[in-house]
């Protein structure tokens, strides 16, 4: 009886049906290309710029001081360059009551109220017997501030010589047209400064 049921199942059972071969498969349909669609993207999302940040090995380019402005002066005026130190000082010369202003700061608040550098500010103008007749706008670039008053004094000086070159002698006898050299000596190798060398000890 067993043999007879597993016959009949057997004969009932549908045929597999089997896959068509990849050969005669049907073709594919290639879909359509789809469009670009092009959003804009207002300025506020816009990607920023990607920082760069230098690698240990570039080298640092160190951008140049901006040099001062000059002041705006109704009237003729004159100029002069003055140095001393590491400082630079720009001086415009015009006629006034005698106003000194440095970097657009009165003398007594730029120097700290120091007399010794206002004097010697107001030296080209004592040696000259001018004293309150002009007034000096100046620019500083660096060095200290006693170096500093020292290139205003230069400065000024120079420019009382474009005014007028007749001040040239007087100005030349108390030396203030001469550009002091004396600077800071650099340091040497195997020292500690330029000429102070290290402890010696010898037990």
């Amino acid at each position: 009886m067993a043999e007879a049921k597993k016959k009949i199942n057997k004969e009932h059972i549908a045929p597999k049906k089997h896959a068509a071969p990849k050969d005669h498969a049907a073709p594919k349909k290639h879909a359509a290309p789809k469009k670009k669609v092009e959003v804009a993207v207002p300025a506020a999302e816009a990607p920023e710029a990607p920082i760069f940040k230098p690698s240990a090995h570039a080298p640092i380019v160190h951008k140049p001081a901006k040099a001062p402005r000059q002041p705006k002066i109704k009237g003729p005026k004159f100029y002069g360059t003055g140095r001393r130190k590491e400082a630079t000082a720009k001086v415009w010369l015009t006629g006034g009551s005698g106003q000194i202003k440095v970097n657009g700061r009165t003398v007594k608040d730029f120097f700290c109220g120091r007399r010794i550098l206002e004097y010697v500010i107001n030296q080209p103008f004592v040696a000259t017997q001018t004293a309150g007749k002009y007034d000096v706008f100046a620019e500083t670039i660096g060095g200290g501030v006693p170096g500093q008053a020292g290139a205003v004094s230069l400065g000024i000086a120079r420019a009382l010589v474009q005014m007028n070159p007749d001040l040239r002698t007087a100005l030349k006898k108390q030396g203030l047209l001469t550009r002091d050299p004396r600077m800071k000596e650099r340091k040497k190798y195997g020292l500690k400064r330029a000429r102070r060398a290290f402890q010696f000890t010898k037990r």
